[in-house]
């Protein structure tokens, strides 16, 4: 009698989330950012200034992308940008809390609002620009030859 009528619902939106393999690509990229933060001496081209901040920004930017591409289309309003974005941004902080415990590395602020910053425009391009939505769905929905 106290059973919750939108208990299947919700489960069949999860089931969906992992069939479709939306959960995979974030879960991949969030093992990648871990690894490579756990190393000593990560790749980066010296040629460019500050590549490092472009990066966080790209990177956190595509995780939250793809986090909130998790989130039913229906649930996409202001409270959920911000959970995504919010969420996306703790990360960014326990990766460099981690980079506190490898050795050769360390916390730096700016790594973290580059991380942050790339979460919000990401995100917030993906919900509000139509254009940039279905240019991203388009590719993700295209069948393979």
């Amino acid at each position: 009698m106290g059973e919750d009528k939108k208990s299947p619902a919700k489960t069949s939106v999860w089931r969906s989330i992992w069939a479709n393999g939306q959960v995979v690509y974030p879960l991949v990229l969030a093992i990648g950012v871990v690894s490579l933060s756990g190393s000593s001496n990560p790749p980066t081209p010296g040629f460019i200034p500050s590549f490092d901040k472009l990066a966080h920004f790209c990177v956190y930017g595509l995780l939250a992308t793809l986090v909130f591409r998790m989130v039913p289309p229906a649930s996409r309003n202001g409270w959920s940008t911000f959970l995504v974005i919010l969420a996306v941004s703790l990360f960014g902080l326990s990766d460099e809390i981690h980079q506190a415990y490898t050795p050769g590395r360390f916390v730096e602020f700016a790594d973290w609002v580059a991380d942050t910053l790339g979460a919000t425009v990401a995100v917030v391009a993906y919900w509000k620009w139509h254009g940039y939505r279905r240019l991203l769905e388009s590719i993700r929905g295209r069948k393979r030859a």
